[in-house]
């Protein structure tokens, strides 16, 4: 059997290959990175709800407990995060 494609074609599409896998493992280690940065971030807001609740001694209890709802949504976040490392 003879084969219609040439060797160029071959070699091309060879490199396409490769190069497809260097563009995944990119995508991977920037999905990672992103996934890092989300969880850093995370965090910091976590630690700012946190500081303001324990010294803002003027905040009604509507406002405390909104603070309160929203670590509780930013821990979710974080947990999950985690969870999926």
């Amino acid at each position: 059997m003879s084969s219609k494609v040439s060797e160029k074609e071959l070699i091309l599409n060879l490199k396409r290959l490769f190069y497809e896998n260097e563009i995944d493992n990119e995508i991977k280690d920037n999905s990672e990175q992103e996934s890092e940065e989300f969880t850093n971030d995370t965090l910091i807001i976590l630690n700012e709800i946190k500081i303001i609740l324990q010294n803002c001694s003027n905040l009604t209890d509507k406002q405390k407990l909104e603070y309160c709802n929203s670590q509780r949504y930013f821990m979710k976040l974080y947990l999950k995060e985690l969870n999926k490392k």
